[in-house]
């Protein structure tokens, strides 16, 4: 093994400097929405969906998935119990001054939970919900999806920009919350199919 390649904690702090704002990076007000935007009470967004009856199922799927990623990622700081990098390194307190553990990091699983859920669901249900003839269905639903995934991104690169996680604390937040995201979504349309019921959320009457 060649001695002067970096490990992999090296490089999760190489990056990390790297990308770190802190409180007066000039990109900071940005980073503090999205931080805002990917937190858990965003979920509460679907809940008026869950009483809806043309998106109940859909509604009740997606939260499914958002509270089996949140035990899973909630078990896991619990167990790796890794120190913030703002209290490692001594940087200033980001907002809400978390202190349970690091790894992984929950805006991004939670984020890219959605993020996938949407990218595996959309594309049936809004097809459904327009009518298979409308040739702008499918492309309307990757521009969703796509504006999901980059906002998940955006959430997770704002984590490490006010010294919340380590770059690998996002990276694995966002591999879990897309692998729970991309679970249910199948789970989801596959019962819609085998129960002849919509694969959709009605999005026009």
């Amino acid at each position: 093994m060649v001695s002067w390649m970096p490990s992999m904690h090296e490089l999760d702090l190489l990056a990390l400097l790297a990308t770190y704002g802190g409180a007066d990076g000039s990109w900071r007000r940005t980073m503090l929405a999205f931080t805002i935007l990917g937190s858990g009470w965003s979920a509460l967004v679907i809940v008026p969906l869950i009483f809806w009856s043309r998106t109940r199922r859909f509604a009740e799927a997606l939260a499914v998935a958002i509270v089996a990623q949140a035990t899973w990622t909630w078990t896991l700081k619990r167990v790796v119990a890794r120190t913030r990098p703002w209290i490692a390194l001594g940087y200033p307190a980001p907002f809400g001054a978390p202190h349970d553990g690091s790894f992984p990091s929950g805006h991004a699983s939670g984020s890219f939970c959605v993020a996938a859920f949407l990218v595996v669901t959309l594309p049936a249900a809004w097809r459904q919900a327009e009518g298979s003839g409308s040739p702008s269905s499918p492309r309307r639903a990757r521009l969703v999806a796509a504006a999901a995934v980059a906002i998940a991104f955006l959430v997770g690169l704002s984590r490490v920009y006010l010294g919340a996680h380590f770059p690998s604390d996002v990276l694995a937040g966002a591999l879990m919350g897309s692998c729970f995201g991309v679970a249910a979504g199948r789970l989801y349309l596959a019962r819609q199919r085998a129960s002849g019921g919509r694969v959709a959320v009605a999005l026009r009457d």
